[in-house]
């Protein structure tokens, strides 16, 4: 099984890499960051799943 790099995914890596690293930055707002990378992660997660049902269901 060949690794498929999408836009997507590099969206959701670069949201995350940047909430830690504004997280880190800045102790304050630490739980905002937290909850933007949830639902960076959430979101990427439910779009991919869709995407999976509806391959298996072809064969």
């Amino acid at each position: 099984m060949p690794l498929r790099i999408t836009v997507r995914s590099v969206v959701v890596i670069i949201l995350v890499i940047g909430a830690l690293v504004l997280a880190i930055a800045d102790h304050n707002f630490r739980p905002t960051f937290g909850d933007l990378a949830k639902v960076g992660v959430g979101g990427y997660l439910g779009q991919m799943l869709p995407e999976a049902k509806r391959s298996g269901d072809s064969r």
